[in-house]
């Protein structure tokens, strides 16, 4: 088993390619522009907690043997059809997991102005398959940052990427305790009381 401060893992890239490597997968090649998305937030927070001394695993969608980490983060966007039927939400296999996705949504929410979905609210997101190659200690979680198929959250997110990788590596430094990454406080926009009244959580 390999060590590492932390995990991260920008869903569905690689594939289709690796589906063939890693047959025990559904190969799901995510929404529309997903796979070009989740590198660049991955990408982004890799660099901002190396450059604290963080030590990260990077990782495509698809990986091989096992992880001890103190936290383990999955990146993807949502997609639904008909479109704007989902949000930004986060999944987890166990329950101690979930004090740390409850930092998400306070650290996230103060910026994220679409509101969350229920954690857990897909079996995907309760029965992720990679849950299985990592042991975190200060949660693993798969994290959908919005949904891409959505007009009004896709416009927010597209200028946003690197901002989001910034405050991923804020919240992971934070969660493990190491690094002292500021806080991602060049964020342009905060979330509204009034679009805040349509979260579901």
């Amino acid at each position: 088993m390999l060590t590492y401060d932390v995990l991260i893992s920008a869903g569905h890239e690689g594939r289709p390619a690796s589906c063939a490597h890693f047959p025990q997968h559904h190969c799901n090649l995510g929404a529309a522009g997903e796979r070009a998305w989740t590198p660049i937030v991955a990408d982004a927070a890799t660099r901002i907690l190396r450059e604290h001394g963080v030590s990260v695993v990077r990782l495509p969608a698809d990986f091989a043997g096992k992880y001890r980490v103190g936290a383990a983060v999955f990146i993807h966007f949502d997609g639904s059809n008909p479109p704007c039927r989902s949000s930004a939400s986060v999944g987890y296999a166990h329950s101690t997991d979930a004090t740390a996705a409850a930092a998400w949504h306070r650290l996230y929410g103060r910026y994220w102005p679409f509101g969350f979905q229920l954690d857990n609210f897909t079996r995907g997101l309760r029965e992720y398959y990679a849950y299985s190659q990592v042991q975190a200690r200060d949660g693993s979680l798969v994290l959908e940052l919005g949904e891409i198929t959505c007009p009004a959250q896709r416009a927010w997110l597209a200028p946003r990427l690197q901002l989001e990788g910034a405050l991923l590596a804020n919240f992971l430094s934070e969660r493990i305790g190491k690094g002292h990454v500021p806080n991602a406080q060049a964020f342009p926009v905060q979330a509204s009381p009034k679009s805040r009244q349509n979260e579901r959580r």
